[in-house]
Order: structure tokens, then sequence, then C-alpha cells
């Protein structure tokens, strides 16, 4: 099935980086791992998960209340901004906001569950095992495992249907040019 599957241009980048940095298993994606291969510093607080750049160095603070799983999504969240972003969204334009937390959204599923690192894993047919099996491998919840699975799945499928339409028009217009010019004159 995964060999259907396109990764995005964003997927392709993220790649690049984890690959470049040594970040080529599921034991390295975790905060402190990614924080020292791609010089960010990491502070833990009271406080809401945000980045910060000043002078060059780039800062991650993760909120410490929450738990592993969810300081990781937030620290990969957070990370995307430090690494793809410039700005300071309290004076930026609602719609640029708005885009770049977009993409911070969909750099968690990227990044957190590598399609490079997934594509090597044996997974159960059942939606729910195959979440529960990538949750386990990949240290993140649940939650995120389904929903970069259902994500493989939907571009998947939508690979698939459009090999499919291609080959039917291809087939059509083959069938057509073959026909006699006797035949072709009766189907007009």
């Amino acid at each position: 099935m995964y060999r259907y599957y396109r990764t995005t241009p964003l997927e392709q980048w993220i790649e690049q980086t984890w690959i470049k940095s040594g970040i080529v298993t599921p034991s390295h994606l975790n905060v402190d791992e990614v924080a020292m291969r791609l010089d960010v510093w990491v502070h833990y607080m009271k406080d809401t998960s945000r980045a910060l750049e000043y002078m060059g160095m780039r800062s991650i603070l993760i909120d410490k209340r929450q738990d592993r799983d969810a300081q990781w999504e937030d620290f990969l969240h957070e990370l995307c901004h430090v690494l793809r972003h410039a700005g300071n969204q309290t004076t930026m334009p609602r719609l640029f906001c708005e885009g770049q937390e977009a993409e911070a959204n969909r750099f968690v599923l990227y990044a957190a569950i590598p399609f490079f690192m997934l594509r090597h894993l044996k997974l159960p047919e059942r939606m729910d095992e195959a979440a529960a099996c990538v949750s386990l491998h990949f240290g993140v919840t649940y939650e995120l495992a389904r929903k970069r699975l259902e994500q493989v799945q939907r571009r998947t499928f939508a690979a698939i249907l459009w090999e499919e339409a291609l080959k039917r028009e291809s087939d059509n217009l083959s069938s057509r040019e073959s026909a006699s010019p006797r035949t072709k004159k009766a189907a007009l």
C-alpha cells in the first residue's frame, strides 16, 4: 500500500532535516535528542509552550505541567516555528499567523511519525491496532498516531484512485484510436 503514497514538500523537508541531523530511528524522536541535534535550547516552565529566537539563539519553552507525550507534540509545533517561520505572531496579519499555525500542526504529524521511518513498519490491518502499534513505536499519543495513519490512508487511496482514473482515460483513448473509420463514424 505504501508504494502509492507520495510525500508532500513539507514531509520531504522534514525527512532531509532529520537525516542530515542524524535523526534516523524512532528512538531519536524525543525532545532532548532533537533539541541537541538541531541546536535548540529547551526550558520547562509553568506556562503555555512557545518558541523564541533572539540573536541567533533558538529557544523553545515547554509547559512542564503537561505529560511527556503532550510536551513532545508542543515541542514539535514550536520547533516548526523556530525552523521555518519568521516574525512575531502578535504583530502579523491574522491570516499569515493562521497559515503558520496550520503548517506547524502538519509539521507535528510529519515530524513525530516520519514516513521514511513509518514505511518500514509492518502494521496490523485494523486501524485501532495499527494506531496502538505506531503510538508505542514512535512514542506519541494514540490520537496522533491514528490521525497520521488516517492521513496516510486517505492520501494513498487518493493516489490509487487517480492512477486508476488515468489508466481508464488512457484505455478509452487507446480504444477510440484503434477503432476502424467505419466504427468511428457510427460512434459519432
